[in-house]
C-alpha cells in the first residue's frame, strides 16, 4: 500500500511539473505575440501605409514578383532606416514610398544628381525596364538588410485583430487558471498547517 501511495504521489508531482512547463511555454509564446501584434496594429491606426519601426527597423511583406528570384512573394524584408543620402550605392535594395503612397522594394540601378542632391533610378530585378518615377531621398524608407523567406502569412496573421483577441482570451483564461491553482494550493497549505498544529497540541 505504501508503495502504491508513493507511485501515485510521484505521478501527481510529475503531471504537475509537466503542466507548469506547458504553462510557461504558453506564456513565452503568447506575451511576445500579443505585444508584437499590438505594435503592428497601432502602427496602422494612422493614414500612412508605412509600418512602425523598432530601433529603426521595419518589416514589410512582399506582394509582387518584381524582385524575384532574390525576393519573392510572401517574403518579409527587414528594412533599416536612418541612412544619410550619400550612404546609398548602386546595387543597394531599398524600400521607398511612391507619390501615390504605394510602398515599393527595388534595387538602385543608377544614382543621379537632382536639385543638388542624390536621387535614385530604381528597377525590380524581375522587370525589364527601370521604374518611371525617380526616387528622391525623402521618399526612401530605408535599406533592405535581410530577407525572411515565406513569412508573409505569419506577418499578416500578427496584424489581424481576431488573432490578437484570441491570444488575449487564451492569456486571460491561462492567468485565471494559474490563480485558481495557486489559491487551492494556498488553501490546502493552510489546512495542512492547521492540522499539524492540532496534532502537535495533542502529542
Amino acid at each position: 500500500m505504501r508503495y502504491e501511495s508513493d507511485v501515485i504521489s510521484k505521478r501527481i508531482r510529475r503531471n504537475q511539473k509537466i503542466k507548469k512547463i506547458l504553462n510557461i511555454i504558453l506564456y513565452i509564446i503568447l506575451i511576445p505575440a500579443i505585444l508584437f501584434s499590438l505594435f503592428l496594429m497601432f502602427g496602422e491606426l494612422g493614414d500612412s501605409k508605412e509600418n512602425p519601426s523598432f530601433f529603426n527597423i521595419s518589416l514589410y511583406s512582399v506582394v509582387s514578383e518584381s524582385m524575384s528570384p532574390r525576393i519573392k512573394v510572401n517574403d518579409i524584408v527587414v528594412v533599416k532606416k536612418g541612412y544619410s543620402n550619400d550612404e546609398f550605392r548602386e546595387g543597394n535594395i531599398i524600400t521607398f514610398k511612391k507619390d501615390n503612397g504605394e510602398i515599393i522594394t527595388h534595387r538602385i540601378e543608377k544614382i543621379v544628381l537632382s536639385d543638388l542632391q542624390n536621387s535614385y533610378i530604381t528597377k525590380g530585378d524581375n522587370n525589364e525596364t527601370v521604374d518611371e518615377e525617380v526616387v528622391r531621398y525623402e521618399d526612401i524608407i530605408g535599406k533592405v538588410i535581410y530577407v525572411m523567406p515565406n513569412l508573409g502569412n505569419m506577418f499578416a496573421l500578427f496584424k489581424n485583430k481576431y488573432f490578437f483577441a484570441s491570444c488575449m482570451i487564451i492569456l486571460i483564461l491561462l492567468t485565471i487558471y494559474d490563480l485558481r491553482v495557486k489559491k487551492r494550493k494556498l488553501e490546502r497549505k493552510k489546512i495542512r498547517e492547521k492540522y499539524e498544529k492540532k496534532s502537535n497540541f495533542y502529542f
